[in-house]
């Protein structure tokens, strides 16, 4: 009887709805960075820095979540007041400091990673320059100064131990400078998922190809929730009495924003191998029909084509490694996103028809060239006068 007094058996502990959704995806986002590069070595792509990059942070988002699990088993997700989280609040304290550190790299790392694939992309000139600014954005607002803050009292046990006596803090965290972090999550979450949109719809893709562009760019949401929802969690962590029990809500968004962003940024180059499962997955009938549709590109004709090159003029057509271009295949570059479906050229296609007429009293020839120029979603052109063919 004693004992239950001094260990009351009714305190609630939240750890599993902190380690389940962590821990699930952490191992699911890893899972599909393991899946990216097993896939770039078979296909013999060469990695880029975007790569490397991403590797690193889920390296350091697996560290974040060994952290945690740390955390919790000192005292996150009970009342400080439960009689058992006092003996490790030190502990904690100190790993609730280190994961902070860790997950705030991880994500810049991931940002970095985002926008170097962005820039391979090599859109426009304009699209450059936001990309850019973004990576300042997150250099400074997402690394620099929160980092710096973890790192801004003196001497270093000062930073995770408040009662440390005599202490001096030169850089102190504000709700102001956390909002400022949030908000900026929030924009290049925005930019990253808007701006290769509006700027596709303007090039000549085919619909298959822009539905898939669209997919992968709007996956990016789930991430965006979870910046609002961390950055909402910040205000009640500030103000509170009972940390290991008000933070709980923030580090299950902290860790799923990480791990849902890496899940995100490693399904580009996983194209070709998502579209080789579905056509294993479609039952043998609608494959059948697929074989048997037509390989015509835009514009094509029994007769003799020209090929206008539109889309190939674009800078997102062109690859910077001189010889290769985004849109050869998924095997050889992040920028195959925009690869063309199967079998159509990119591009309209000019189709031009000479038909020769003779007339016998003249004994002489009249030379007239019909040229048309066919969209594949325009309708068929009507007869070109009376003695003129239909194209």
């Amino acid at each position: 009887m004693a004992d239950d007094n001094v260990y009351p058996r009714d305190w609630p502990n939240q750890r599993l709805l902190i380690l389940v959704p962590g821990w699930t995806l952490m191992v699911i986002s890893t899972m599909f960075v393991v899946w990216r590069v097993v896939y770039g070595l078979m296909q013999s792509r060469r990695f880029l820095l975007c790569d490397y990059l991403l590797i690193i942070a889920t390296a350091l988002n697996i560290t974040a979540a060994c952290t945690s699990q740390i955390v919790v088993n000192a005292g996150l997700g009970r009342h400080i007041m439960d009689p058992s989280v006092l003996p490790g609040l030190m502990q904690y304290s100190y790993y609730l400091w280190i994961s902070q550190i860790v997950n705030l790299i991880a994500l810049s790392f991931l940002k970095w990673s985002i926008c170097a694939w962005l820039l391979v992309l090599n859109f426009s000139k304009l699209y450059q320059v936001i990309v850019w600014i973004s990576i300042l954005m997150v250099t400074v607002f997402n690394f620099l100064a929160p980092v710096l803050t973890l790192f801004g009292c003196s001497p270093l046990e000062a930073n995770w131990n408040y009662g440390f006596s005599p202490r001096k803090c030169w850089a102190k965290g504000t709700l102001e400078l956390s909002y400022t972090q949030g908000i900026s999550n929030i924009i290049t979450d925005v930019v990253y998922m808007a701006a290769p949109l509006i700027y596709l719809s303007r090039v000549q893709l085919s619909k298959k190809t822009q539905l898939g562009i669209r997919i992968v760019f709007l996956l990016s949401i789930p991430a965006t929730i979870c910046s609002i929802f961390k950055t909402v969690e910040l205000k009640a962590i500030t103000k509170t009495q009972d940390p290991t029990w008000d933070a709980i809500n923030l580090q299950i968004w902290s860790s799923a924003e990480a791990s849902i962003g890496i899940l995100i940024a490693s399904l580009p180059p996983l194209r070709k191998a998502f579209d080789s499962l579905f056509r294993h997955i479609l039952p043998s009938t609608l494959q059948s029909s697929h074989l048997k549709t037509p390989q015509y590109g835009y514009g094509h004709s029994t007769h003799g084509d020209i090929r206008m090159n539109t889309f190939q003029n674009s800078k997102a057509y062109h690859s910077r490694i001189p010889g290769e271009s985004i849109l050869d295949n998924d095997g050889d570059s992040d920028r195959a996103i925009l690869e063309e479906e199967e079998g159509k050229g990119p591009g309209i296609m000019k189709t031009t028809q000479v038909t020769v007429l003779e007339e016998a009293e003249a004994s002489s020839s009249k030379v007239s060239e019909v040229s048309h120029k066919r969209s594949h979603d325009w309708p068929e052109p009507n007869t070109i006068g009376r003695d003129h063919h239909a194209l």
